[in-house]
């Protein structure tokens, strides 16, 4: 049976706050298409979500989370070389992709906390049965 220990939500965008205000310039100002699909999800026009706040905290009630730009990935998860954005688990002994990124803009497409929340914990249901997510979902 499969346990995660650490969840992680990686964005297809680097972090550090002039990486974030070009993002935000070129989604924004220059209607530059967005390049992330998890950052459409998880952030406003302006401030991060409530809701993915509120989803990222319930979360760390059970396991540690860790959600990471591009940049700042370790190197075994770079090694791993992941179509971006997409969220990982770690179990002991390896990484298991739960929601890669055909999931995020083909498969599913989910376009709120909403809808990711309910793929993750259905695709979460698949590889970790019995997890207390089973009862928690709503």
């Amino acid at each position: 049976m499969i346990q995660f220990k650490t969840i992680y939500f990686i964005y297809d965008a680097d972090g550090g706050l002039w990486n974030e205000i070009k993002y935000w310039i070129n989604k924004n100002l220059l209607n530059k298409a967005s390049a992330c699909e998890l950052c459409d999800i998880s952030h406003s026009k302006f401030f991060v979500r409530l809701e993915w706040l509120t989803f990222i905290k319930e979360l760390k009630d059970h396991y540690k989370v860790k959600v990471l730009h591009r940049n700042e990935l370790s190197q075994n998860i770079r090694d791993k070389n992941y179509h971006l954005p997409c969220v990982i688990g770690e179990t002991e002994n390896e990484l298991i992709e739960i929601l890669s990124k055909i999931a995020f803009i083909d498969y599913g497409n989910p376009t709120s906390v909403k809808e990711l929340k309910e793929q993750f914990f259905q695709k979460l249901a698949i590889l970790e049965p019995n997890s207390e997510f089973d009862k928690v979902q709503e």
